[in-house]
């Protein structure tokens, strides 16, 4: 007790804090102290057993055990729940593919990249690569223009080399691809790049139900397509062509399209109420 009290007030004076006397000490870490390593134990214990599952390969035994305050109705402290499946939706948690490719980094070009590696080999319409070096440096940007000046350089120039990994999102397809770069001078002739390994599935083509929506990093917004073109077409009046009359009139009609409001007098001789034949009509303004 003596050394805890020693080193406690040895911290408290360096950091600037009032100093506490034994009997303070003793009180605090008699009440802290058994505590926190009961509840490190059991907690520790449940990770080492959770752990042994994971290394055996029995994952679909793993187990979320939450240890609570009382017992439940159970009569049970340890309540342990079947584990959650990932979120597609949570960019942070959905699964991300990853491929090595290997390649010449001081011929190749980060056109050559855009164009024939992540556009035509992995499917990718719209892709932002950014090297994953920490500084988050980006290398090719889906907006227009942006990075336009890297396209002729190579890749060596931005400190690419053999281990380098860049991450290609395509936010358009909810798609992010992981490329580890393999530094490579032993390609064949006209190969430009090789890639080793089972290459993952291309990025997922939209399908047509979900163009008219609007999607954003992955999320649905709810938007739907919108209807105001099929309430335009009741107020659209079309007039054929004298090729299309039957009459055969001489006057040439060209079609026309009219937009047009009901006023408010069409409006009210709309709204007339269906009268019995032997009343009388009486004609209101």
């Amino acid at each position: 007790m003596d050394f805890v009290t020693s080193a406690a007030n040895l911290r408290m004076y360096i950091f600037s804090m009032a100093m506490k006397s034994r009997f303070d000490i003793k009180s605090m870490a008699g009440n802290i102290i058994p505590a926190i390593a009961t509840t490190n134990a059991v907690i520790s214990g449940l990770i080492v057993l959770e752990g042994l599952k994971i290394l055996a390969g029995n994952l679909e035994q793993c187990r979320t055990v939450f240890l609570n305050k009382q017992p439940n109705p159970r009569k049970k402290l340890l309540v342990p729940c079947v584990l959650d499946p990932p979120n597609t939706n949570c960019y942070v948690c959905a699964s991300r593919p990853e491929v090595t490719v290997k390649l010449n980094v001081h011929k190749v070009t980060v056109q050559t990249l855009q164009d024939k590696i992540i556009k035509e080999k992995f499917g990718m319409v719209a892709p932002d690569v950014q090297i994953e070096d920490g500084k988050g440096t980006i290398l090719i940007s889906s907006e227009e223009g942006e990075t336009e000046a890297n396209n002729s350089r190579q890749l060596s120039d931005f400190g690419i080399r053999n281990g380098t990994r860049l991450q290609a999102d395509d936010f358009l397809q909810d798609y992010t691809l992981l490329i580890n770069v393999l530094q490579s001078e032993d390609l064949e002739k006209d190969v430009e790049f090789e890639v080793v390994g089972d290459a993952p599935e291309k990025a997922p083509q939209k399908s047509p139900e979900d163009s008219g929506k609007s999607i954003t990093n992955g999320s649905d917004d709810g938007a739907q397509p919108s209807t105001s073109a099929a309430q335009e077409a009741d107020d659209v009046l079309i007039v054929d062509s004298e090729e299309d009359s039957p009459s055969g009139s001489d006057v040439n009609m060209e079609a026309v399209t009219l937009k047009r409001k009901l006023s408010e007098e069409e409006a009210v001789s709309n709204k007339r109420k269906r009268l019995e034949p032997d009343e009388d009509v009486i004609a209101l303004d």
